[in-house]
């Protein structure tokens, strides 16, 4: 048979070592000889032994003594006794200490080489038995282990399936991932909304500054790492790992970590950090797995909570408008809107203050209309807002600034108005929640609502998109309420000033007949009498007044034609001509070469043109010129070309602090003036789906641009 067993043969007579070594490789085992025990029982300690042969009888230590020295280094290594002076005694006394054969000198080969195979056999089975032994110990560790964290996956699945509210059953994962994994310190963290970063949504063994403060990059330390390759990873030791080396030790505690995503579909949610295991040993493989099975379940149940958070967002969003939409009717003032506005955003999130701004796209200025706050926060010192302050603060933007604004990016949108108001007046610092939501009025930009909160937590894309959502929807249906509202005053108001205006005509008309009976017969007297040229001015006043009132509360419907524009331009010019001579105004029209037919009410344009040039002919008391330039241009505030019509005078121009007021109802810096002229011209190109734009310059002179939708 072939074997490697090592054999070891102690007899102090060199010729029997030497023959039994010669007789026993021969069979194929491994032999040594020795003649003095002493040297024998180190190498019995030093090396692997499994068989000793040795002489009963020797100088320096007898074979009793060997058995001793073999047993106390394992008791599993057979000894076998030769002697020469054999006796029954000696073979019992020598069997009963542990010795497993008695052979007598001169040893037979045969017999030697039986009772070396029996004791190698009976070696080999209790080497056999131990190692079997060994490994169901081994197993059934194992074995208890897995039951362990079955039992620990089990309860953890269950506490976890058990909690709805997200930031509790986050703080539920942290806790029982530490206990699955024997860590100290743990945290779960999870990605904003871009997937750009990640914060720390709960922790346990970590200081709360650090809570608060750490933001990571994806791709950035151990967790971004994690985050942007999906993949789960245990560093042995981070000191060494040249990855991961910088890591600020004090945060974890200890260079072993965990760190395993949390991903459902492919889709990484966060990770989850583990640290400092308990008994200061290094994280196994093991470990890493059973963090992983578990970062498994809660990834299942972070993803609920956050479908659950949207179901729930969703619901009161319907809330919240179906709660505007019945309130709405009863509302009488934006002031009232406004604060419902924000008490009900408040049930969602947390609004310390709103300021509300109007847009004025010619001016370029954002001004605030009003605010919602605490009055008697403190002041600089403490770094909140000054409300007082904050509604005398004008924003002015330039050109620039208004084409790079996207009314849709609430973030960036948010941040840029943020830094501009935070120049005027003491706002939150940029780390704090704030947001500005945007209400269009035909596609454009009409007011900024601007909240913020001094919550330590920023306001989210998902807050954002509610708030937007909300507002916008609020407003439109305050817009139309309001709208109806106005329409059934202005039909009243429309009837009672028909009636009024048409009592008025009566006594007028009978008024200016018998002026003009007084003229026909008394001309010399009439002609010479300030009286009666001033009798005959108010008379045509009044005329003209209650002529305007008629026009403005009772418009004629606009039916439409098509039509070459600068035909009527023409018509316009020719109607005012004698005013023309007669203030010295030189007149000029300007056409490019472009299509200028269009869909329109020729009358109502017709009436716009004439109180465009009568204004002007009056902002020019001593002479000038009137051009008129129409040509293709796009306006600041649209988004496409428009055909542009220019009415430049020469004339005394705008005050700029008036420029804003010249469409008001009844505003007026005429003697003479009723203030609606200018608002019947607004309102004609509004209703042409048109818009208009002024610019002044005190004695130099005034444009009005009217601009009219390309006809595709």
């Amino acid at each position: 048979m072939a074997s490697f067993e090592k054999i070891l043969i102690i007899d102090d007579e060199k010729g029997m070592c030497d023959s039994l070594s010669v007789l026993l490789q021969g069979d194929g085992y491994k032999v040594e000889t020795f003649q003095v025990p002493s040297k024998a029982i180190e190498r019995i300690r030093a090396e692997k032994v499994d068989l000793v042969i040795t002489d009963i009888k020797m100088p320096d230590m007898s074979g009793l003594d060997i058995l001793k020295a073999v047993k106390e280094q394992d008791e599993g290594i057979p000894v076998i006794f030769m002697t020469g002076y054999g006796s029954l005694d000696t073979a019992i006394h020598a069997v009963s200490q542990g010795a497993d054969d008695y052979l007598l000198k001169p040893v037979e080969f045969t017999y030697l080489l039986f009772a070396v195979n029996r004791a190698l056999d009976k070696r080999r089975s209790e080497l056999a038995r131990f190692r079997l032994l060994e490994e169901l110990k081994l197993s059934n560790l194992i074995l208890n282990r897995r039951v362990g964290e079955l039992n620990a996956l089990y309860e953890a699945g269950k506490s976890i399936g058990s909690s709805i509210n997200l930031n509790d059953l986050l703080r539920q994962i942290v806790t029982l991932a530490a206990t699955v994994t024997e860590a100290q310190i743990g945290s779960i963290m999870l990605l904003d909304e871009r997937k750009e970063f990640l914060k720390i949504a709960a922790a346990i063994g970590l200081e709360n500054d650090i809570i608060l403060n750490t933001r990571l990059p994806i791709g950035a330390s151990i967790s971004g790492y994690v985050a942007k390759t999906g993949e789960a990873l245990m560093v042995a030791n981070v000191e060494n790992d040249d990855r991961f080396r910088r890591m600020n030790r004090d945060k974890y505690g200890a260079a072993s970590l965990l760190c395993t995503p949390l991903k459902i579909k492919n889709n990484v949610l966060g990770v989850i950090n583990m640290a400092n295991k308990q008994d200061g040993q290094q994280f196994t493989d093991d470990d890493l797995r059973l963090l992983t099975t578990f970062a498994s379940q809660a990834a299942v149940a972070v993803d609920d909570a956050y479908e659950f958070e949207k179901s729930r967002r969703r619901l009161v969003e319907f809330e919240i408008l179906q709660e505007m939409s019945n309130e709405l009717p009863v509302m009488d003032s934006l002031v009232r809107f406004r604060t419902t506005l924000v008490d009900k955003l408040r049930r969602v999130f947390p609004i310390d203050y709103a300021v509300w701004f109007s847009w004025n796209a010619a001016t370029g200025i954002l001004s605030p209309d009003s605010s919602i706050g605490e009055t008697d926060l403190p002041q600089t010192d403490s770094g909140k807002i000054d409300i007082s302050k904050a509604q005398r603060s004008q924003i002015n933007l330039t050109q620039l600034e208004i084409d790079s604004l996207d009314l849709t990016d609430l973030q960036s949108l948010s941040a840029f108005i943020g830094e501009k108001i935070s120049e005027r007046s003491q706002y939150p610092k940029p780390d704090r929640a704030y947001m500005a939501i945007p209400t269009l009025r035909n596609g454009e930009l009409a007011y900024l609502f601007y909240f913020g909160s001094e919550s330590e937590r920023t306001y989210s894309d998902e807050d954002m998109s509610l708030a937007r959502l909300v507002v916008s929807q609020s407003a439109l249906l305050f817009e139309k309420e309001k709208t109806l509202l106005n329409a059934t005053r202005l039909i009243t108001m429309g009837n009672m000033i028909s009636e009024i205006s048409h009592d008025l005509r009566k006594p007028l008309t009978s008024f200016s007949g018998g002026l003009q009976i007084l003229k026909q017969r008394w001309p010399e007297i009439c002609d010479n009498s300030d009286f009666f040229k001033t009798a005959e001015e108010e008379v045509h006043r009044m005329n003209e007044l209650v002529r305007e009132l008629v026009d403005f509360s009772n418009p004629n419907k606009y039916e439409t034609t098509k039509f070459d524009l600068r035909h009527t331009i023409s018509r316009s010019a020719e109607l005012v001509a004698p005013d023309l001579r007669k203030g010295k105004v030189k007149f000029e029209a300007v056409f490019d070469d472009s299509s200028w037919e269009v869909i329109a009410n020729k009358n109502q344009i017709l009436e716009m043109f004439l109180n465009l040039f009568i204004n002007a002919i009056d902002a020019m008391p001593k002479g000038g010129s009137l051009t008129v330039v129409g040509c293709q241009e796009r306006p600041d505030h649209k988004k496409e070309d428009y055909l542009a019509v220019k009415v430049i005078d020469t004339g005394v121009g705008i005050k700029k602090e008036h420029l804003s007021q010249v469409f008001d109802r009844y505003y007026t810096t005429k003697e003479t003036g009723t203030g609606l002229g200018l608002v019947v011209v607004e309102r004609i190109i509004s209703a042409h789906n048109g818009t208009l734009k002024v610019e002044s310059s005190e004695g130099i002179g005034t444009t009005f641009t009217v601009y009219f939708p390309l006809q595709h």
